[in-house]
């Protein structure tokens, strides 16, 4: 009995001793964070990417709370920050500039590249100079086959299209996200691209952008090359939410009753035109379907590389239902927020673009990430303050009610015909 005793402890003590010596600090881990991401790692905001957006985005917030940093490229532009505008704070000289972009400033290699519109097959492939790098054309070139004989021959050249403004001022000539990273060799990795793999089905309401064999492909590979470069010690990824219950899309019955015509449709639509305009009950079911199978992915993936997993699905189906208590440390209190961009009297955690977060949604989507770090890590990185991020943030505490500008004014009018239009 003694003797098995003995066994016992010998092993409890050697289990705490794997166990404890496996164990990161806060430090160790956000010794050198790095980020690769989409629109949402990036701080896209408004329909346009700046300074001020980039700097409030999840990746920064964790990092700062960490004691740590992550650097990038900042944009002014491209595109416009429509509360910027609606509130007019910004003239035709600031919207000229914005439409145009640009960088405010740069680093000679980023820690964070994450770059708007991005999933994992760009996080791979696009650069901030080539769309494609691994692109092709034939090409003729000329050489002397005989001192007397001038002749050509077809060869494969880099076919090298100019990528969006975003990776171009996101990224310029320091490669691909993955690439990046490979040179950065971070010791925490913020690695989700998934959410523009199924969340292009409900900007275009349509199903023609779902992929699973490429999204599988993709986020397999980018995760085989992050785990070789050997100097991970952790990191975080995140599931997606119900893209169809975002504040982009809203509830549309056809008052003429035609079969297709139904069903969900973008905020800034009037009315439908065409059954492509709208996503109907069988489209929806597809994309919970193609939801589920990438969230699974992304959970698996988290595993087997020993990261963190937050499941956003989750906290989003929650603020859907429930919404988020605000309150400071004096007991105040503005209300609960709604998964919806701010109005009067009600906060919201979506910008004016009812797709991303505003600067309230990403300090809770950072506490979020702290949490489920702590709890995989075992640290005790703090939270943020979502009260204070609520108070600075200007659109939760002014709020613009963009539905009824686009419908009840001239010029919203006017620009929701053009949208009608073109998009």
């Amino acid at each position: 009995m003694k003797l098995n005793s003995i066994k016992l402890f010998t092993i409890v003590l050697s289990f705490c001793s794997v166990s404890l010596s496996a164990q990161v600090t806060v430090q160790q881990l956000f010794q050198k964070p790095g980020v690769i991401g989409d629109s949402l790692s990036q701080g896209f905001y408004g329909v346009t990417v700046e300074k001020k957006t980039q700097d409030w985005a999840y990746p920064v917030l964790v990092s700062k709370q960490a004691g740590s940093n992550v650097s990038y490229n900042t944009l002014a532009g491209p595109y416009a920050n429509l509360e910027d505008i609606l509130k007019l704070n910004c003239g035709p000289i600031c919207l000229a500039s914005g439409i145009i972009g640009g960088n405010e400033s740069t680093v000679a290699l980023p820690t964070h590249a994450g770059i708007t519109g991005a999933d994992y097959t760009n996080a791979l492939y696009t650069s901030g100079k080539c769309e494609d790098i691994r692109a092709t054309k034939w090409v003729k070139e000329w050489y002397w086959e005989t001192w007397y004989w001038y002749t050509y021959r077809w060869v494969q050249a880099p076919d090298c299209v100019e990528p969006d403004k975003f990776h171009q001022y996101g990224l310029r000539d320091s490669g691909t996200q993955i690439q990046v990273m490979e040179k950065v060799k971070p010791t925490f990795l913020f690695g989700t691209v998934a959410a523009n793999h199924v969340l292009c089905t409900a900007l275009a309401t349509n199903l023609a952008c779902l992929d699973q064999a490429r999204f599988t492909k993709d986020i397999r590979e980018s995760m085989r090359r992050l785990a070789a470069m050997g100097s991970l010690k952790g990191g975080v990824l995140f599931t997606v939410p119900n893209v169809t219950a975002i504040a982009f899309l809203e509830k549309y019955t056809d008052p003429q009753n035609r079969p297709g015509y139904s069903g969900l449709k973008a905020f800034f639509r009037s009315s439908v035109s065409s059954p492509d305009q709208v996503l109907d009950d069988t489209e929806i079911a597809t994309i919970s379907n193609f939801l589920t199978v990438l969230n699974n992915e992304v959970k698996s993936q988290a595993t087997a590389m020993g990261f963190a997993v937050t499941d956003a699905k989750v906290m989003f189906d929650d603020i859907k239902e429930n919404g988020r208590p605000i309150r400071s440390t004096s007991g105040y209190s503005p209300g609960s927020a709604k998964a919806a961009w701010p109005m009067p009297n009600q906060p919201g955690i979506f910008g004016l673009d009812g797709v991303h977060p505003n600067m309230y949604g990403h300090a809770v989507m950072a506490n979020e990430l702290i949490k489920s770090i702590n709890a995989k890590y075992g640290v005790a990185i703090p939270q943020v303050s979502e009260y204070n991020a609520w108070y600075y943030d200007q659109l939760n505490r002014n709020p613009v009610d963009l539905k009824k500008f686009l419908t009840d004014s001239i010029l919203g009018q006017a620009i929701s015909w053009l949208i009608g239009i073109f998009a």
